[in-house]
């Protein structure tokens, strides 16, 4: 009896072994952790099926969703570099479009801190990964966004490494994307607006191909005033 309860020991030690590999190699969470996918409210597609709609806006799985732990420069937004105006906002839009068109792995993403995001309950975030890769963690740390403040302190160091090192928007001037959002500018900049309205209750970001189709006046600045207008995004017609 004692040999038969040793060889299934020994049997079952294998199969924990790679079911405890197979778990950690899900993506990685804002506080560094491994995240568990196994939660039903939880979105995944191939990257190349994720929308990007602005710098830290996406829609995945029909969803729109904001990336938890992360503020990005608006669309239209522009930073200033040696004297010059650059588009910071579109840069980070397709600094993120380009994590997904070239991720060798699903987008998955989960439901984040909604409190500590700072967003309101029908403005949902989440946090996402591309294999283990944390996509807010990868955007901080290459200077083409700002953490929330207190939503992850891992957040925090890493903007602060990349503004030590003078990486992408910390290189410059760059109001901030809040503030940028209530109506502020940098002295001399063009203040674009690159979103608009379907006339239907919907609305399109310049990045959407079915943007040229619209004929409307571009008029609404950030995903989140499209929002409070009460605007929808436009759904795929996939």
């Amino acid at each position: 009896m004692k040999r038969v309860i040793r060889l299934i020991v020994l049997l079952a030690v294998p199969v924990l072994i790679a079911a405890g590999l197979h778990w950690q190699s899900g993506p990685v969470n804002a506080a560094g952790n491994v995240a568990e996918l196994a939660e039903p409210t939880g979105l995944e597609a191939k990257g190349r099926d994720v929308q990007v709609i602005d710098g830290d806006t996406i829609m995945i799985a029909g969803q729109v969703v904001d990336i938890a732990g992360m503020d990005a420069p608006e669309l239209g937004q522009q930073c200033l570099h040696n004297g010059s105006f650059w588009d910071c906002g579109m840069s980070s839009a397709m600094q993120l479009r380009k994590y997904f068109a070239m991720a060798p792995f699903n987008v998955h993403c989960w439901p984040g801190d909604q409190e500590r995001a700072g967003k309101a309950d029908d403005f949902p975030v989440m946090e996402c990964g591309i294999g283990e890769r944390d996509v807010a963690a990868a955007m901080i740390s290459d200077g083409e966004a700002i953490p929330i403040a207190g939503y992850s302190h891992r957040y925090d160091r890493l903007s602060r490494d990349a503004d030590n090192a003078g990486i992408g928007i910390h290189g410059g001037e760059m109001m901030a994307p809040a503030d940028w959002r209530a109506g502020k500018r940098l002295d001399g900049e063009d203040g674009r607006c690159l979103f608009i309205a379907d006339g239907n209750g919907n609305y399109l970001s310049t990045l959407d191909p079915r943007f040229a189709e619209f004929g409307a006046e571009v008029k609404i600045c950030s995903d989140e005033e499209a929002r409070q207008m009460n605007l929808k995004y436009l759904p795929s017609s996939l």
